[in-house]
């Protein structure tokens, strides 16, 4: 049996056993979306998902880390929560919050920090076993809600999230028929990212790779901020979005109602101009 095949049974069985699991997969396939677009050729998807308020919410610094359970180890997830091996390192779960079809998080069996370090090989090693998913990284300070602990999400795969660069954020793309020199040239722009953030553990970036046409191919998401002002503002002006991965790439999530319903062209190009790094 295949990777992707243990997958679909892993989530059969997980549903039938984890009624979290299966209530929010049930509401996943209800929840409202719109599109913006921008002329013909950019588009941003929105999806109201009250199921991720507490990611979205989650508090990342060092001190409400330090007071808290790591929900990525084994010994503080619930036990009805089951898993596949990978590398025999890894562990896929199935995220009882999904955003996407298919939801995986990925992490690590050790407690280690979420910095990715020398894991891009593993992330396209999942991308080649998984060839109908994305599998994606949110950096420590780019939307990872669990950023003590290293782990990938993946979930099928989508076009909006597919897309590289547009004129509403910056967006660096590596293409190629080999894993070691899409590797290779990962790291090469990772070196020129860090280049410009000196004083950070490591860049801060989301990332999103998958496999097409036989190619391995990586989408690198400069970020020069986590969260855009409009995050923490009082009142009318808040929009709870934390921007990750998903919301870089196109899909932005929108855990309360009022913030779906009211976010427009203008908000959306604003928290791009906030959190994007332009690459010069």
């Amino acid at each position: 049996m295949n990777l992707q095949n243990e997958i679909e049974h892993l989530f059969i069985s997980q549903r039938t056993e984890w009624d979290l699991l299966n209530d929010n997969c049930k509401q996943l396939n209800n929840v409202e979306v719109k599109s913006l677009t921008w002329g013909n050729d950019i588009e941003v998807i929105l999806q109201y998902n009250p199921s991720r308020i507490t990611s979205a919410s989650a508090k990342v610094d060092t001190e409400s880390i330090q007071q808290r359970k790591c929900f990525l180890c084994d010994k503080n997830r619930p036990n009805v929560q089951k898993g596949i091996p990978f590398f025999d390192k890894y562990i896929i779960l199935c995220n009882p919050y999904p955003i996407l079809q298919n939801h995986l998080t990925i992490p690590l069996y050790s407690h280690v920090p979420q910095l990715i370090g020398n894991k891009i090989i593993d992330m396209l090693a999942l991308a080649e076993s998984l060839p109908d998913y994305i599998i994606f990284y949110n950096g420590p300070k780019c939307g990872a809600s669990a950023p003590d602990h290293f782990h990938f999400q993946a979930g099928l795969k989508t076009n909006i999230l597919m897309t590289g660069e547009n004129d509403l954020r910056s967006c660096l793309t590596i293409e190629s028929n080999l894993k070691a020199d899409a590797e290779e040239r990962f790291y090469d722009v990772y070196n020129y990212l860090k280049s410009h953030q000196v004083h950070e553990d490591e860049p801060m970036m989301n990332i999103i790779a998958f496999m097409e046409n036989n190619k391995y191919i990586i989408h690198i998401f400069p970020r020069k901020q986590h969260r855009p002002w409009q995050y923490s503002a009082n009142g009318k002006k808040q929009l709870l979005i934390s921007p990750g991965a998903l919301d870089m790439a196109g899909m932005f999530i929108t855990p309360r109602k009022e913030d779906f319903d009211k976010i427009n062209r203008e908000e959306i190009e604003d928290i791009y101009s906030q959190v994007s790094m332009a690459i010069i």
